[in-house]
């Protein structure tokens, strides 16, 4: 994997995935709910007709949240496929080696940039919380 990776801003905390797992950066759809889903999964949407699940990047890392999700990051990785709800993205760039250990079951580590500690998402952690999106 390269070290370019998309920053993201969920709440007050910054994290970043790898840019080979993420298909796109868009707003945030129209989502349409699912009844039964995890409470993590806002409902689904359509993207270029086909439906993925969309979920909220802050509930499943387990922030609190203190504004509405405005932007919407597709990550992929095998045959799992979702959109995750952030607050804001907030750059798309090289991004330093670990130097802290993981935090978190969905964390990989974290690099301190720019005086932000950014934590390094394990996207397929994060899309297997939610089901994924097979296909």
């Amino acid at each position: 994997m390269s070290a370019t990776h998309v920053r993201v801003r969920v709440g007050e905390e910054h994290y970043a995935l790898p840019i080979e797992e993420v298909t796109e950066v868009s707003e945030l759809p129209v989502r349409t709910p699912v009844p039964g889903a995890p409470s993590t999964v806002l409902g689904v949407a359509s993207l270029r007709g086909q439906v993925i699940p969309v979920a909220d990047l802050s509930a499943i890392l387990g922030l609190g949240r203190s504004e509405r999700p405005a932007r919407m990051v597709v990550a992929q990785v095998g045959g799992q496929r979702a959109g995750l709800a952030v607050d804001a993205v907030t750059d798309v760039g090289f991004l330093p080696v670990a130097s802290e250990p993981a935090g978190g079951r969905h964390l990989t580590g974290a690099a301190l940039v720019e005086g932000d500690l950014v934590g390094l998402l394990a996207v397929g952690s994060v899309l297997d919380a939610i089901g994924g999106g097979r296909g």
